[in-house]
């Protein structure tokens, strides 16, 4: 409470104007509320002047439009719900599978390196893969000299500069390509390996690749049933072992 002087008597007292009513009640109407309106209007309405026929039929046309749109609503819930349910199952056919997504992550598990692949705008005679640990440190440099055009394997036996062991988790790697000319080559780097996990989150499905990485299901680019890893140069997936798929869950 705020008090105000007048200066010529006492002081007078005055509500806080920041103490505003809070709303109450809900901000939109169901089909209770409106019959319930409707009945309402009904029980009070003048006797001499009772409401015309045009009008309550008007009324009792706008409360079958909305009662149609609300079960057409309730429906789709049930509809998506539904095609998210059958969705969801069909992603759990991804488990122990080798996927390839974007990213430059590598997952080492048990010692096993998960095979990865980098494509390359054009044929580089100079090329360094540099790996990094979770903590950003360099644990690996490997100089692949000359690599042609495209996808190319990234060759790592998961030691580090000294030639021991690497432990497990998840690393990154960057690969610097060098034209003839000396102008930097693009790279586009790809992580891969096998799904160990996978949840949703709000809807969106998250995927765990060798056992660290953690990818959503939209950066899957191949799925392949083959536990051997991806192809490299010298090789071309084969299609008859390749899983299919359905890709449009991935948007």
């Amino acid at each position: 409470m705020t008090m105000i002087s007048s200066g010529y008597g006492p002081d007078i007292p005055m509500a806080n104007q920041s103490n505003h009513p809070e709303p109450v009640g809900s901000s939109s109407l169901d089909r209770q509320d409106f019959m319930t309106l409707f009945i309402t209007q009904l029980q009070h309405q003048d006797p001499m002047k009772p409401m015309e026929s045009y009008e309550m039929a008007s009324q009792l046309a706008q409360f079958s439009s909305m009662e149609a749109t609300m079960q057409m609503s309730d429906n789709m819930e049930k509809l998506l719900s539904y095609q998210m349910s059958q969705n969801n199952l069909q992603l759990l056919s991804l488990i122990g599978k080798t996927i390839e997504t974007d990213g430059n992550e590598i997952g080492v598990t048990d010692g096993q390196v998960a095979r990865t692949s980098y494509v390359l705008e054009q044929d580089a005679p100079f090329s360094v893969v540099y790996i990094h640990d979770a903590a950003g440190q360099l644990v690996r440099t490997i100089d692949n000299g000359y690599q042609s055009a495209g996808q190319n394997t990234l060759a790592w036996d998961g030691k580090d500069n000294s030639g021991n062991l690497v432990p497990d988790g998840m690393y990154t790697y960057k690969v610097d390509a060098l034209a003839g000319d000396g102008s930097k080559v693009a790279v586009e780097q790809r992580a891969s390996g096998k799904v160990t996990g996978l949840e949703f989150d709000s809807g969106r499905a998250a995927i765990t690749v060798s056992g660290y990485i953690q990818k959503f299901v939209s950066d899957i680019i191949n799925v392949h049933e083959s536990s051997s890893g991806l192809p490299g140069k010298d090789e071309s997936p084969d299609q008859d072992d390749d899983d299919e798929f359905d890709m449009n869950l991935m948007g």
